[in-house]
């Protein structure tokens, strides 16, 4: 009977730990070397040349590119390199006090593939005397992880980080593998 009740509570206190797990968010990528948090992904494009994904990317880096720190593009060993500082809007439904983040997007083209590697994350945080910049991990890293369904300031600026950083991967992907000339031919259509 003892053991029996010994297996029963074994067994209930690891499905309330790993129900408690479940309720966190994902920890965030953190690169062990760099010490950044860091998105970084190898996309398939079977039959696009390199040129064609250096041209899309060219759109891409035109589209969320800041205007005070242009692109630059490098040949090393016959794979075009992207650097991009760009920028994305934060969801305001969150009601997280940044409104903007920074990245910087390092993008390497294959004939076939490329490679897409994000980090340098800034939030820009309004403030009475102007913006604010403050890196992404100076506010997540040594915090503990936010509840997924929980409602407080971090949980929300977290989630609105997680969006944000998905938009700019998406919108990335996106344009890398729609044709320049679907539709009209506008970029506009972007």
């Amino acid at each position: 009977m003892k053991a029996l009740l010994l297996l029963f509570l074994l067994l209930t206190s690891g499905f309330c730990r790993a129900q408690q797990q479940q309720q966190l968010m994902d920890p965030l990528p953190v690169d062990a070397t760099t010490r950044l948090i860091t998105y970084s992904a190898v996309v398939p494009t079977p039959g696009v040349l390199q040129a064609t994904l250096l041209a899309r990317g060219k759109a891409w880096a035109n589209h969320v590119g800041l205007t005070t720190k242009p692109p630059v593009f490098v040949n090393e060993l016959g794979t075009d390199v992207m650097i991009v500082a760009g920028s994305q809007n934060i969801n305001p439904k969150y009601d997280a006090s940044p409104q903007m983040l920074y990245f910087v997007a390092r993008i390497a083209l294959r004939e076939g593939r490329y490679q897409y590697h994000f980090d340098e994350y800034t939030l820009v945080v309004p403030s009475t005397t102007g913006p604010s910049y403050v890196t992404a991990e100076s506010v997540f890293i040594g915090q503990p992880i936010p509840k997924a369904s929980g409602n407080s300031a971090m949980t929300r600026l977290r989630k609105a980080f997680d969006e944000a950083t998905g938009q700019a991967a998406v919108l990335l992907q996106t344009m890398l593998t729609t044709s320049l000339t679907g539709g009209t031919g506008s970029l506009a259509e972007w």
